[in-house]
């Protein structure tokens, strides 16, 4: 992976010995909106591009390596989602399930370059499609809050010249909406700043098409953790002075197994009784699980909302090597990996606040 680009070039005799990249050959596109052919061809005209944009050229060496990462992956997992659908080629969710595979392949990288590139992976069609979201004001202030909109707008800029196509006056016409929804949302090239972290938060549970300045009347807190198996949480959490809920602890109490489903719900029902008691009173406390997916940690947060505590998600990792030395005697590799490709990475949006740790 280290060698797969090079002084912000991809390293095309490397990549192309790669099964991923074979897979990028193989895969063709709509000729409506892909005349170029295949994925692999059109990526290969994406990188051309974006070398090219003035605005690229304007950027320094960091933000540049980040896009160039996030063309060559920017459409990855197309061959894993491309489909024949009424006679047309089409690649639903590609975007989606591309930042996870993305995430999977660069695991290792340094965590800010990764989850940028995985942004970006995620985030290249939304200049398209910003204006026809349900709430476009949001859809762009989220995207502010994990990677800068301008480097967005740049990659969907390249994306849309890397393509033969007869819609591409008016994507790029789209493109420039966008840009103005950004300024307009004063999030274009920097996150996009709340009056404070309850107004961020409440913004985000609901449909206000622009953020209120809200006094923070919170008084508790809830620590919500969230990473994969021998990441590192319980050492985490026992390290903090709180009450922590606790649902494998919970699992050895009432003698469940992890594969036991029927048996989950029990486990939930105690973890949730006990956070209530402690809401009910006003206490911080931990809320310790893998929680990999934001309906697991939607689940916690709509629960117990009604309490009126700050939320706070500390979201915890460690290289595969590690969490296989840890937890390899229970958990099997390709399960591990399995827990990796369903995590979604909690976001800002998610709660009041949330740190990041590799551990």
């Amino acid at each position: 992976m280290k060698n797969w680009i090079i002084d912000q070039k991809p390293n095309w005799p490397l990549l192309e010995t790669l099964p991923w990249v074979a897979d990028m050959r193989a895969c063709m596109q709509d000729p409506v909106w892909h005349a170029e052919g295949d994925v692999l061809t059109h990526t290969k005209m994406v990188l051309q591009e974006l070398v090219q944009l003035p605005e690229f050229q304007s950027l320094n060496i960091s933000d540049k390596s980040l896009l160039v990462w996030a063309a060559l992956l920017h459409d990855v997992a197309k061959p894993h989602t491309t489909k024949l659908e009424e006679g047309r080629i089409v690649s639903p969710r590609h975007a989606a399930v591309g930042e996870k595979v993305s995430r999977e392949m660069l695991w290792d990288m340094p965590f800010e370059q990764r989850e940028q590139i995985c942004a970006l992976v995620r985030l290249h069609g939304l200049p398209l499609w910003s204006l026809d979201k349900d709430n476009p004001n949001r859809s762009v202030v989220s995207a502010s809050l994990r990677v800068r909109n301008d480097l967005i707008y740049i990659l969907a800029k390249a994306d849309v010249l890397g393509r033969i196509s007869t819609g591409q006056t008016e994507y790029l016409e789209r493109l420039e909406y966008f840009k103005e929804l950004c300024i307009e949302n004063e999030c274009f090239s920097a996150p996009k700043q709340f009056f404070n972290a309850h107004s961020q938060f409440r913004f985000f549970q609901t449909d206000a098409p622009y953020p209120a300045q809200l006094f923070d009347d919170t008084a508790f807190e809830i620590t919500i953790m969230s990473g994969l198996p021998g990441s590192g949480k319980d050492t985490y959490a026992a390290n903090r002075n709180l009450p922590v809920i606790s649902l494998d602890a919970l699992r050895k109490t009432l003698k469940i197994k992890p594969d036991d489903r029927d048996g989950q719900g029990r486990v939930a029902q105690e973890a949730y009784q006990m956070a209530k008691a402690y809401a009910g009173k006003k206490q911080s406390f931990i809320w310790n699980s893998t929680n990999l997916t934001k309906m697991m940690r939607d689940r916690v947060v709509n629960t117990l909302a009604v309490y009126n505590p700050r939320f706070r998600i500390v979201y915890v990792e460690s290289s595969l090597e590690k969490m296989m030395e840890r937890r390899g005697a229970s958990i099997p590799h390709a399960r591990l990996r399995d827990m990796l490709q369903k995590l979604d990475l909690p976001l800002a949006e998610e709660v009041h606040s949330i740190e990041y740790r590799r551990s």
